[in-house]
C-alpha cells in the first residue's frame, strides 16, 4: 500500500519532511526500526490526527517537531528509556543554535514519550493543550508499530478516537511486508 497524503496536510507534511531530512541528525546510524522513515510516518499520522481533530496551527507545529526529533537520540533499537529526554535536549539545543522558538510542550512530549502515560500527563498538565498533544503524539508513534510485526499494536491502547480511526489504514501500510498472510 502506498502512503497517501491527504490534501489538507500535504504542504505541512512536505515542509516538515524536508526539515526532517535536512536538519535533524540521528545518533543511531544503523537502526532498523527507529529511522527517519519511521519519524516521517509518525509525522504523517500526527498531522492526520491533528487535522481530524481540527487543531490550531500551533498545535500542529508542535506535533510535527516532536515527530521529527523524537527518536533522534536513540542509542539502540530496544527499550532505551531515556532516549526521549536526550531527543528533547537535542531539540532545545537545536532551537538555541538556530535561533528558533522553543516550545516547552514539544520538549515535554518528547521527554516523556518513552515513559508511562501517568508521568507524561502529569508533566504536561497545565500547559496549553499539553496532555492532548501528548496523547496524539503517543498515538501517532504507536500507529507505526506495525513495522515491528502484525500484532505489535493493540487498538485498545490508542488514546484518541482519531487514532483509532486510522488503525486499519496503519495496519494496511504493512500488510504486504508481513511474512504471514491471514
Amino acid at each position: 500500500m502506498q502512503i497517501t497524503i491527504p490534501a489538507a496536510i500535504k504542504s505541512d507534511f512536505e515542509r516538515w519532511l524536508n526539515f526532517l531530512e535536512h536538519e535533524v541528525h540521528f545518533a543511531l546510524k544503523d537502526s532498523n526500526d527507529h529511522t527517519k522513515d519511521h519519524c516521517a510516518r509518525v509525522l504523517h499520522f500526527a498531522l492526520r490526527i491533528a487535522d481530524q481533530m481540527d487543531l490550531a496551527k500551533e498545535e500542529r507545529e508542535a506535533l510535527a517537531l516532536a515527530a521529527c526529533f523524537h527518536d533522534s537520540r536513540r542509542q539502540d533499537d530496544w527499550l532505551d528509556v531515556g532516549h526521549g529526554l536526550r531527543a528533547a535536549d537535542y531539540y532545545r539545543e537545536f532551537c538555541y543554535d538556530h535561533k528558533r522558538d522553543f516550545d516547552v510542550r514539544v520538549y515535554l512530549v518528547m521527554a516523556f514519550h518513552d515513559h508511562d502515560d501517568a508521568l507524561g500527563e502529569a508533566a504536561l498538565k497545565g500547559h496549553d493543550q499539553g496532555v492532548l498533544l501528548y496523547h496524539i503524539f503517543k498515538d501517532a508513534d504507536a500507529l507505526d508499530r506495525f513495522r515491528l510485526g502484525p500484532f505489535d499494536l493493540d487498538i485498545n491502547y490508542l488514546r484518541t478516537d482519531a487514532a483509532r480511526a486510522l488503525y486499519d489504514y496503519a495496519r494496511a501500510l504493512w500488510a504486504d511486508t508481513w511474512p504471514i498472510k491471514f
